[in-house]
């Protein structure tokens, strides 16, 4: 990596770490590096656009200088907020760190820190070879990386490719990807491996801090390992499309939502909102954990009479998608619908979406033991899911948002492709997001948390 990549790195991971600490600091040291890279790199993509619509040429220099900006911003807002709490959180997160280390936590911490050392290694070794990233998302980035905007990109140019606007192409795609792949090709990256990279190095850090809030340490590790080894899950986090990513932001959005319900937090609200949000600029499917979770929001809002707060939740969630959507109108950048809005009844379409969405959940050659566990848990912990709702926001959201993927699946209009190949090869992609909310359910009910926790004593002695 270039110094101008590593600087941009940097500055990436402090202003997403600073956004974290400006929510609150009472999260934990682990959950805000864990988060800072995610969310950096999104406040960067759409500060990209930001200057694009003032027609400010995306060149390094002004890329650095938007980076910085964020972070003097954030940074001194952080200050303000917190004063002598940031430091202190700090200081006390170290102190926790050492508490009730045990061989099979450390075991468990080497496991996956040689499993994600090989895989971050294949991951900056190989260039981006699949046809997806090569088509679509590759080529945009590079593309908006050589020419420095994204709204005057030669290929979003009807005159020069007739076929920019049609079904499912290149201005359909929300523009995380692309601009986080044209960052790193601005500021000189020979490749643009280091995003889906780090994504996923962070993103295990994250969950293994929010793991960690709800159980032992040695639960979270444990945890955090056997859903890192999901067989499609980890072998896509090392290839530059967005399924991985976007699961990243999907699945810790539901969970810190699932979280606020249960404890009460308003930090995690707001952060299970921003998250949410950034799941829809992954991509636009990401509308169905939004719809999850504001339904299931809106339930307890009016319980609790939450409105403001509730409120401010869902503008979090929805703020990027209209930026998007407002970005695309005022510049033109439409696409042909691939949606049916009528309603209508189709049994044989329903009965080939509902089959093949229950044969990717079983297949455990994409997902490993994700669901069997999940479905063991779920009936092992029954009683008190029925009788003292334990974790039943989470479980709400994970079928709704699944119920929803199955009706937008329903209302598509194959036009580019067969519903046979979508089914098989991107619904099953869809579903990554449902692999780190099903683990996180399996080992923080009632019945696995008590276990791991006499386990953690057992170990201790």
């Amino acid at each position: 990596m270039t110094p101008l990549v590593i600087i941009g790195l940097i500055l990436t991971i402090f202003t997403g770490f600073f956004l974290v600490n400006c929510i609150s600091t009472k999260f934990s040291l682990t959950e805000k590096i864990g988060l800072s890279f995610p969310i950096g790199i999104c406040l960067e993509t759409i500060m990209m656009l930001i200057m694009d619509q003032l027609n400010i040429s995306m060149v390094a220099k002004h890329l650095i200088i938007s980076q910085i900006t964020l972070l003097v911003l954030l940074s001194a807002l952080t200050f303000i907020l917190t004063k002598k709490e940031f430091f202190a959180s700090i200081v006390h997160s170290f102190k926790q760190t050492y508490k009730s280390l045990n061989l099979v936590w450390l075991m468990f911490i080497v496991l996956i820190v040689g499993l994600e050392y090989a895989n971050f290694s294949r991951c900056m070794y190989f260039p981006p070879n699949d046809r997806d990233s090569l088509c679509a998302f590759e080529t945009v980035g590079f593309v908006t990386a050589q020419e420095h905007t994204y709204k005057g990109m030669s290929l979003f140019d009807a005159a020069y490719y007739p076929d920019s606007h049609g079904s499912a192409n290149y201005t359909s795609y929300a523009p995380m990807l692309q601009l986080g792949i044209a960052y790193f090709y601005t500021l000189g990256a020979e490749s643009s491996k280091a995003l889906p990279g780090f994504m996923f190095l962070f993103f295990l850090i994250a969950f293994y801090g929010v793991v960690k809030r709800c159980t032992t340490k040695t639960g979270a590790a444990i945890t955090t390992f056997l859903m890192m080894s999901s067989p499609e899950f980890i072998g896509f986090s090392a290839i530059t499309i967005t399924n991985v990513i976007q699961a990243v932001f999907a699945s810790l959005g539901i969970i810190y939502l699932a979280l606020y319900l249960k404890g009460r937090s308003n930090k995690d609200l707001y952060l299970s909102g921003i998250l949410l949000g950034l799941n829809m600029w992954c991509r636009t499917e990401g509308i169905v954990f939004i719809g999850a979770a504001m339904i299931i929001l809106l339930i307890d809002t009016l319980r609790k009479k939450t409105f403001k707060i509730s409120l401010i939740c869902l503008a979090l969630s929805i703020l990027p998608a209209a930026f998007w959507y407002f970005f695309m109108i005022r510049n033109n950048m439409t696409t042909d619908s691939i949606a049916i809005t009528r309603l209508f009844w189709d049994s044989s379409k329903m009965s080939t979406i509902t089959g093949a969405m229950w044969g990717l959940f079983k297949n455990e050659d994409y997902y490993g033991i994700t669901f069997l566990i999940f479905a063991i848990m779920l009936i092992a912990d029954g009683w008190f899911v029925w009788k003292k709702k334990d974790n039943i926001a989470l479980l709400s959201m994970f079928i709704l948002a699944t119920i929803f993927y199955c009706l937008i699946l329903y209302h598509i209009d194959y036009k580019w492709d067969s519903i046979t190949n979508v089914l098989q090869y991107s619904s099953k992609r869809f579903l990554f997001c449902f692999v780190p909310i099903a683990w996180f359910f399996s080992s923080t009910n009632y019945i696995a948390d008590k276990a791991l926790r006499k386990l953690d004593k057992v170990l201790s002695l």
